[in-house]
């Protein structure tokens, strides 16, 4: 009586299936009357990816004739998985960039008992970074035992390093002509108080120039450094001469 045609159902509906059982009947009365019901027989499997079942009803008569019904039941993948709260893109300092830790990205498909995909993966680092700034990328790849493939893929922008800064720069001076003329040009520390590969620090020489004499006279020296991002500082120090001797009357 109305037997079930085939269907194709989602896999959590395939999981949560109930089989009935088939009435059977003859339309006949009395003691012609052949009528009932009997239990189906599930056989087949599916997972995930889908699959493939039937349900088979079977009836044999006392007088040894028999009837058969069978209903195909097929049975969908189960959604396709997706990263939970993937990362947007983001920009960091220098700093923060050499310390960031690549962390791990759990996926799920929503979905419970043999319909469940879900757990997490790592994530890859690529690019390159230094004390000029870069890019990097963290990308993020899970396919499923379906053979689906998702991924996610996180822009990180670094900012070059703060820039560079002479350390106490001297400040101008007033000398005795004869100190000018013993006075010894150093050279000038800088650094950018940073580490690893945002680290900018040094030295470098100062660069005198200007003439004195007996009457006195004015001299600079200037400190220029320059990094490897095209940022230059430049520090110039002015040295005033005093007569170093009174005049004879």
């Amino acid at each position: 009586m109305n037997p079930p045609t085939d269907i194709t159902l989602t896999c959590d509906a395939a999981q949560n299936f109930v089989v009935t059982t088939l009435a059977y009947t003859n339309n006949e009365t009395g003691s012609c009357e052949i009528s009932g019901s009997v239990p189906g027989t599930l056989a087949g499997t599916f997972d995930e990816c889908g699959g493939s079942q039937t349900i088979t009803w079977t009836f044999t008569d006392d007088c040894g004739r028999n009837i058969t019904h069978v209903q195909t039941i097929t049975i969908d993948p189960a959604p396709q998985a997706a990263f939970v709260n993937p990362p947007t893109d983001i920009t960091l300092t220098c700093d923060a960039a050499q310390n960031l830790v690549v962390t791990t990205l759990a996926y799920t498909n929503n979905e419970t008992g043999s319909c469940e995909i879900s757990g997490s993966v790592p994530g890859t680092l690529a690019g390159t970074f230094d004390e000029c700034g870069g890019s990097q990328t963290i990308t993020w790849t899970f396919t499923d035992d379906c053979g689906r493939n998702i991924t996610h893929v996180q822009t990180i922008t670094i900012d070059p390093a703060p820039q560079a800064a002479f350390v106490n720069p001297p400040t101008d001076i007033t000398l005795t002509c004869d100190a000018a003329q013993n006075f010894v040009v150093t050279t000038l520390a800088y650094t950018n108080n940073e580490t690893g590969s945002c680290e900018i620090s040094g030295s470098v020489p100062g660069t005198l120039a200007g003439t004195f004499d007996e009457c006195g006279g004015s001299q600079t020296i200037t400190w220029t450094f320059t990094d490897d991002c095209g940022r230059n500082i430049t520090h110039v120090q002015t040295s005033r001469l005093i007569l170093h001797h009174r005049q004879r009357l």
